[in-house]
């Protein structure tokens, strides 16, 4: 399961169908509050997560993330003009999917972060 969280619906709701189309398990969240809440209920196997928010934003939620399970990987997606920003207070090694995606970029992405084989056929 992937917990996608994202302060815009629409968002929420394109990366979930996404993620779905690629056959994954999708739960979602509109804060980090939320997030968090969700995560100690039943982890999940990988958070995409946006970076901008309003009152808890991405860094301080990864953060807080880190504290609940270390192991848990980040996919931090946000858009462009957002990306040094996420990379000086994340680090550079930090996963990063930048909107507007592709479903392969996303597809490769997670298939990077866990260290599995992406789910899309070449030519997809």
């Amino acid at each position: 399961m992937i917990l996608v969280v994202d302060d815009e619906a629409a968002v929420r709701a394109t990366i979930g169908q996404a993620l779905a189309e690629l056959g994954y398990r999708v739960r979602a969240a509109e804060t980090g509050e939320q997030a968090l809440a969700l995560i100690r209920e039943a982890p999940p196997q990988l958070v995409i997560l946006d970076y901008v928010m309003p009152g808890m934003d991405g860094a301080e939620v990864a953060r807080q993330i880190a504290a609940i399970d270390a192991a848990l990987p980040v996919i931090f997606s946000t858009g462009h003009g957002a990306l040094r920003a996420l990379r000086e207070s994340a680090g550079v090694a930090a996963s990063v999917l930048e909107k507007p995606f592709t479903l392969a970029e996303l597809d490769s992405l997670i298939a990077r972060t866990l260290g599995t084989t992406p789910r899309l056929r070449p030519g997809s």
